[in-house]
């Protein structure tokens, strides 16, 4: 089987933002098509198609919520997820983007290890239906996607959705630091509202349900959580 790399449209008219995405792109093996304009875009979609689109709100000409719409709208293209930039403090401009079926948003500027989660995050609902992996083991932990199972220490554990997800969005990254924003978009989704309460509330009940291991997650100060994949004088 040969890989195909996954192919990204970015719609932007910022010449020096073009040059980051593409490079940044590029170095996580995405194959990436840039268009300066939302015609320019759109034009190019209908002999081709991508496997996301990052979509710059404030174009010249059309603009990227009506170039959405329009997306959206289209029968061929309607089924491809959109990633919205938007200004910092856009708020109007952000939630008619969602309005017009955008799947998420990023604000500028931008944390690039934000924009990647978000990319996974979005890639992984449309492409693999969130099971990128059929099954992860660590340690004695092991996650069973086609069966919606973890087992730990040979015993099976019952976990909510949420912490099953949280589960999942860990151990698919260890090492990776998850801000509180970035498990909110994830785990309950970017129309939902997560609290740092809320998320703090579901880490802990994971947390407990995985016994000796729950150390792996750790809280990252003013940041988020983590999960680091050794523990000092951890006994297994």
């Amino acid at each position: 089987m040969v890989y195909q790399p996954l192919k990204i449209l970015i719609v932007e008219d910022d010449i020096e933002t073009i040059k980051f995405l593409n490079s940044l792109l590029k170095t996580q093996n995405y194959k990436v098509v840039c268009c300066d304009n939302a015609n320019n875009a759109l034009e190019w979609l209908k002999t081709n198609l991508a496997d996301l689109i990052i979509l710059d709100i404030d174009l010249p000409g059309l603009s990227g919520i009506q170039c959405c719409k329009l997306i959206k709208e289209n029968s061929v293209t309607s089924s491809l997820p959109v990633i919205m930039l938007t200004a910092a403090g856009d708020e109007q401009h952000k939630v008619e983007g969602l309005k017009t079926g955008a799947d998420d948003y990023v604000v500028k500027p931008f944390s690039v290890k934000e924009l990647l989660a978000r990319i996974e995050a979005v890639l992984r609902r449309y492409k693999y239906e969130g099971k990128i992996d059929k099954k992860i083991i660590f340690k004695k932990i092991t996650m069973d996607f086609d069966r919606g199972e973890v087992i730990v220490d040979g015993k099976k554990i019952y976990l909510s959705p949420k912490e099953y997800s949280l589960l999942a969005m860990f151990l698919r990254r260890p090492g990776y630091i998850f801000t509180y924003s970035s498990i909110a978009d994830e785990v309950w989704g970017i129309n939902a509202i997560a609290t740092r309460d809320t998320i703090k509330g579901a880490i802990y009940r994971l947390k407990e349900k995985l016994g000796k291991y729950a150390d792996y997650i750790q809280p990252v100060i003013g940041l988020g959580y983590k999960w680091h994949e050794e523990i000092n004088n951890q006994k297994q």
